[in-house]
């Protein structure tokens, strides 16, 4: 059994050091294939689910059609790292792991690689990716009956539900100037300006929580759970950033601690489960 811990799923940029990734995605380029290729046959054998962001803003930011995907397979693999929830085979030259995802008849997907004994030569990570399969196939007989489980991210269900009876503490100077670049230009060089409409999109966000909620949307970073907010800073219909509140249970409060770019909060909150686009579409 591998005992090494890898920062990386695979490798996200050319400057990233293959002794930080775990595998090797290839790709045939001979027969017109990119590296996203075998994402895409992941897509293919899910169910159906939209992988790309709508904005074009964010189209143009990531230059990808499944920027959505490759992130949340990055991230899974390495919460499933975390759990120890990465299985081998019993001569340790096969891996596996739960991606999360089912096929459209509810079968749970899985991703299998096998040991790259030429990656130190070559410098090359250490593991290959082999193929996505669902739980009915045949290639993950080397595993037995010990196929990996499903990463987990919640403990309490409780926190999964914004509680509208606490109020939501907030350091708005903090917000306005660590996170200045992430608000609309407008808001970005009037602070003031900044200030009432953050305090002002704060104000109507119980509101909607208490009528739908469905609202707050669950949102996993650095280990931790917390939830997601709409703020709409500059149009009553389309939220600009996403509050990020986090339960302090000794304080009995909810501490705003950041605010995110749409794009991100997606990704983050894509990691638990499948988001309402409903005010979370970027």
């Amino acid at each position: 059994m591998s005992t090494k811990k890898y920062k990386y799923l695979y490798k996200t940029s050319q400057n990233k050091s293959s002794e930080d990734v775990f595998a090797h995605f290839p790709f045939d380029i001979n027969n017109g294939e990119t590296w996203e290729a075998p994402y895409e046959r992941l897509v293919k054998l899910a169910r159906l689910e939209d992988w790309n962001f709508h904005r074009p803003e964010f189209k143009l930011k990531y230059k990808q059609k499944y920027p959505i995907l490759t992130n949340y397979l990055n991230y899974t693999f390495m919460h499933a790292q975390y759990l120890n929830l990465i299985v081998f085979s019993d001569n340790d030259d096969k891996a596996c792991f739960n991606t999360g995802l089912q096929t459209s008849n509810e079968k749970d997907i899985f991703a299998l690689f096998f040991r790259n004994k030429g990656s130190l030569q070559h410098n090359a990570p250490d593991w290959t990716f082999y193929s996505f399969v669902d739980s009915y196939s045949d290639k993950l007989k080397p595993y037995g009956n010990t196929l990996p489980e499903l990463p987990t991210y919640i403990d309490d269900p409780s926190d999964l539900v914004f509680d509208t009876k606490l109020e939501i503490e907030i350091n708005t100077e903090h917000i306005i100037e660590t996170n200045k670049v992430r608000l609309p230009s407008p808001l970005q060089e009037n602070n003031r300006l900044a200030m009432m409409a953050l305090n002002g999109a704060i104000e109507s966000i119980k509101s909607k929580v208490i009528r739908n909620y469905k609202v707050a949307i669950p949102h996993w970073y650095n280990n931790k759970l917390q939830l997601l907010l709409p703020l709409n800073l500059t149009d009553d219909k389309i939220a600009d950033v996403a509050l990020v509140v986090d339960k302090d249970k000794d304080r009995n409060i909810y501490k705003a601690v950041t605010i995110l770019p749409m794009d991100w909060a997606y990704i983050d909150a894509r990691l638990i489960t499948r988001p309402d686009r409903e005010w979370l579409n970027p």
